[in-house]
């Protein structure tokens, strides 16, 4: 049984099923959820939240007796959370008897299939001309937050696989995905992370105001076409702006997420500094997703070559942020260094589109041993000896790391370890 209370009545032991103006006006990125400390009571009494929907069947209720039958949630407002939810509450799944059977994947898959038929009916609505109805993708953002946090590896798998047809609105809920994860890993804020999944979402609204003949071109724009479609971000804000107030952090990505570090990006060309963390963070999101997708003009890249290639472009990131994408999705780049299980040293020499986070690798080092060893070829995969982590060459090795390196993926003889001794770090 779902009841209303005041949120000054809440106490430890209560389920929350929804909060009193929506997701967006919660302290939580979670839309249901047992109230089981001290520090999360005192954030939901501080955070201006006026009152609690509580569900009695899976969590205790007020301190005095139950509320009359009238004031048993039924009202507008209080439904107001899950507006529009029916088809994103556990999408498609059998019955809760059944939910054993289902794989992350089919669980991941069948959040994207009900987001993507509101994201794809709201962009459509806006190049009618039509506002943005935010209201309706807040509870879209909230179900990718649960369902990256359930099983990040199967949401994020499971928006690569777009078709080119859907990779507009498909595309935008990989973002806010991949955002989402980003922040979680990078430990910020729960409001943070709610705010830059409904960025992700959002962030292409511009392009409902581009023609979709340009969007849809199978080879490559010409020089015209790119400055039209380069204005996106622009007319994404100016829709954002003209409706219902957003967190700022929405707007920011919209407008930004086509900036570069070194100030060669678009629209407003800022660089280093001048770029918040959410708009360095929504470039790498954007531009990993795009280049690991099908497009019209071209094939997508896997992701261990996406990587490597996002590695390789000088300026385009921030350099030591793209660092900390890579560790968050546990795909490691051709040519990267990692620590294997064993406490070995490793270099990836080549992607595994099946199992992206298991590639081939060649192993030299052995790290207790301090000493070089025979370099040799496996597969990174639980059986035989899986990444622990990425490394960085120039860390163990010095100024010699370039030469290694290259003597390696040679497949040279490595050097002695009394030779390489003085670069060594342990």
């Amino acid at each position: 049984m779902l009841v209303t209370i005041k949120t000054e009545d809440a106490r430890l032991g209560m389920f929350v099923h929804a909060v009193k103006g929506g997701w967006m006006a919660s302290p939580f990125w979670r839309r249901h959820f047992m109230l089981d400390t001290a520090a999360d009571l005192k954030k939901l009494r501080e955070s201006g939240v006026v009152g609690l929907v509580i569900d009695l069947s899976r969590g205790i209720g007020p301190a005095a007796a139950p509320p009359a039958p009238g004031s048993v949630l039924a009202g507008p407002d209080d439904a107001a959370p899950d507006a529009g939810l029916a088809a994103l509450d556990e999408p498609h799944l059998p019955s809760r008897r059944r939910r054993g059977a289902i794989s992350p994947e089919q669980r991941a898959q069948a959040v994207v299939d009900a987001s993507k038929v509101i994201v794809q009916a709201m962009f459509d609505e806006v190049r009618l001309g039509r506002a943005v109805d935010v209201q309706a993708l807040t509870p879209v953002a909230e179900q990718i937050v649960e369902s990256v946090t359930r099983d990040a590896a199967a949401m994020l798998n499971v928006t690569r696989l777009k078709s080119k047809d859907e990779y507009t609105y498909v595309h935008s809920i990989a973002v806010a995905a991949l955002l989402i994860h980003f922040a979680q890993t990078l430990k910020l804020p729960d409001a943070d992370v709610s705010a830059l999944g409904l960025a992700g979402l959002l962030h292409d609204i511009g392009k409902m105001g581009v023609p979709k003949a340009l969007l849809d071109k199978p080879g490559k724009l010409e020089p015209p076409e790119m400055a039209v479609l380069r204005h996106h971000p622009e007319k994404g804000y100016a829709l954002l702006s003209a409706g219902r107030a957003l967190p700022p952090v929405v707007l920011d990505v919209c407008l930004h997420h086509h900036e570069r570090y070194d100030g060669r990006g678009y629209p407003e060309g800022l660089r280093g500094d001048q770029l918040s963390l959410a708009a360095r963070m929504s470039s790498i999101c954007d531009v990993y997703d795009a280049v690991t997708s099908q497009r019209p003009y071209k094939r997508p890249w896997s992701p261990s070559e996406a990587l490597s290639r996002m590695r390789s472009w000088s300026g385009h990131f921030d350099a030591e942020l793209l660092d900390r994408f890579i560790e968050s999705i546990g795909i490691h780049p051709v040519g990267g260094l990692v620590r294997l299980q064993s406490s070995r040293l490793a270099i990836v020499i080549e992607g595994n589109d099946r199992e992206p986070t298991q590639p081939i690798v060649r192993v030299f080092y052995d790290i207790p041993a301090q000493r070089f060893i025979p370099a040799h070829d496996l597969a990174a995969t639980i059986a035989d000896d899986p990444i622990h982590r990425a490394e960085c060459g120039q860390r163990w090795f010095g100024d010699r790391w370039t030469t290694l390196e290259s003597e390696i993926l040679g497949e040279r003889p490595a050097p002695s370890a009394a030779a390489m001794s003085k670069g060594v770090l342990s």
